[in-house]
């Protein structure tokens, strides 16, 4: 049975997606899991709560067709996936920068304090595209840390590596890839050899890609 993940809010949706992406989904229009935000596009989405569903593919259901699914995920049922905010280092960075500037000691944010927001906390917490609802908790988890309240996590780096599209083979029932390990070697495994080539970019990686190959994101130890 085809597996739907009920999401009710960007943060619960941005995860889901996420994690599809991460078990190598893409939608229809071979486009990243993350690459198309439904809630973003307005296309067929008014309003959470809504599904994202696992068909062999990403797709979107509304919560009545979801009879022939099995919901392996209800975010109704809590407030989010994840009890922090998955963040960049870089907006860590300006976070603590701007509350070393302002007066901290009283803990007020007022509206001065918050004009004086980073451009890039700024765009995080009041970006265009995100509904009035996630805009206000994301300015509350802005005084929540503020208030010493450990709302935010860092994300893990990540960087890029080159594999076959397709599996070369199985062991075990575990598909084994060709990955690329240099100019000259793809080593065939049913896992990532720790050699494999890691690029610092999507747009690298795609460079050494041929059009048996596939970039593939991971995440990397600090």
């Amino acid at each position: 049975m085809d597996k739907a993940y009920i999401v009710a809010n960007e943060q619960q949706e941005r995860e889901v997606l996420e994690k599809l992406e991460r078990e190598g989904l893409v939608w229809i229009s071979g486009r990243e899991a993350t690459e198309w935000i439904p809630s973003q596009t307005g296309f067929g989405i008014s309003q959470f709560p809504y599904a994202l569903v696992d068909v062999g593919y990403v797709a979107w259901r509304s919560i009545g067709q979801l009879e022939k699914y099995e919901v392996v995920y209800d975010g109704r049922k809590e407030e989010q996936m994840s009890e922090k905010y998955v963040v960049s280092q870089e907006f860590m960075n300006e976070l603590e920068e701007w509350k070393k500037r302002g007066n901290t000691e009283v803990y007020f944010v007022g509206s001065y304090y918050l004009s004086m927001l980073p451009d890039y906390v700024k765009r995080w917490w009041n970006y265009p595209e995100i509904n009035n609802f996630e805009c206000n908790n994301r300015l509350i988890a802005i005084i929540r840390w503020v208030n010493g309240e450990d709302v935010f996590e860092v994300e893990k780096p990540k960087k890029w590596v080159v594999r076959s599209k397709e599996p070369q083979g199985s062991v075990d029932g575990k598909p084994i890839y060709g990955w690329f390990v240099d100019e000259y070697t793809v080593e065939l495994e049913a896992t990532m050899p720790p050699y494999v080539d890691r690029f610092n970019t999507r747009e690298e990686a795609e460079s050494w890609a041929n059009a048996h190959q596939e970039v593939v994101e991971i995440e990397v130890e600090k």
